[in-house]
């Protein structure tokens, strides 16, 4: 498969640095060749903080990464939801699915109500005249409004087994968006998904081997309906097949784009975002 099989892609993630592990050769190689992609932020990646601060600061260092792929900040949308989790029972994403109630808040540890940055506000705030509360509710009118706004001809987001909840629950959202909209007549895109957080555990995958093609994770097969023999296999761009060692980090793109991502970066974090630094991306298409 070529990239520009894909037509006009929208990259669709939770979370500050998920577009550049799943998709940041998708991302290069379509900006490359003219398809323009979208990447669409959903949270603001600001656990655990009390103020706006760390959600300004992630949002700064995606538009940063993209900017270094080809992908102006006019391509990038911030939905500016909560993150407030990993595990499903604490994860905002997978709460709000989950929710029966859709005009519940959610609350999260520094608000009640979607913000973007100060020179970019989010989605709701630009297209309704105010930030959207964190409802279930508002969620899914953000996720079709923009759907409806960007058109894409592809969809690639995170997986149904991926262990991060937010990572599920967004899945799980976009399906039943797009279920709904094909059940209405309109445009569906086509979905593919991806894998951050393995079943084989963020310690065990990616493998940390360097710049070589992608590996099964460990039990992901018992743990999800993909199967790695029918997955999508994307070579990266030569910008990101350099071999990355200490004296030339800088040399290879997808090490320099993930690099902008100091407040991830954390030491417990290195070796795994840096893992994704591989000479393909994989990904699987979704029979809706």
């Amino acid at each position: 498969m070529k990239i520009t099989d894909f037509g006009k892609i929208m990259v669709i993630v939770p979370h500050q640095d998920d577009e550049l592990l799943l998709t940041a050769g998708v991302l290069y190689s379509a900006a490359h060749v003219g398809l323009n992609p979208h990447v669409v932020m959903v949270t603001n990646g600001d656990y655990g903080c009390p103020d706006h601060s760390v959600g300004y600061a992630r949002l700064r260092e995606t538009l940063a990464g993209v900017e270094m792929l080809g992908v102006p900040n006019e391509q990038v949308t911030f939905l500016g939801y909560a993150d407030t989790g990993m595990p499903r029972a604490e994860s905002f994403l997978a709460g709000l699915y989950d929710e029966t109630d859709e005009n519940k808040v959610h609350p999260s540890h520094c608000g009640t109500e979607t913000y973007g940055l100060p020179e970019k506000p989010d989605f709701h705030a630009q297209h309704f005249g105010k930030p959207a509360p964190y409802t279930k509710a508002g969620f899914m009118q953000d996720l079709k409004a923009v759907l409806d706004e960007i058109e894409p001809d592809s969809i690639i987001t995170t997986a149904l087994c991926d262990t991060h909840g937010d990572h599920s629950g967004l899945y799980q959202f976009i399906c039943d968006e797009l279920r709904s909209r094909r059940e209405g007549g309109k445009k569906v895109p086509t979905l593919y998904t991806g894998i951050v957080h393995s079943p084989a555990g963020d310690e065990n995958w990616p493998l940390r081997d360097g710049v070589r093609p992608l590996t099964c994770p460990e039990g992901l097969e018992s743990a999800s309906t993909l199967r790695w023999e029918d997955r999508i296999v994307l070579p990266v761009p030569q910008e990101m097949r350099t071999i990355c060692r200490d004296e030339d980090l800088a040399q290879n793109l997808k090490h320099r784009a993930i690099s902008c991502h100091k407040t991830a970066l954390k030491p417990d974090a290195v070796d795994f975002l840096y893992s994704f630094v591989k000479a393909d991306e994989v990904f699987w298409k979704v029979d809706l």
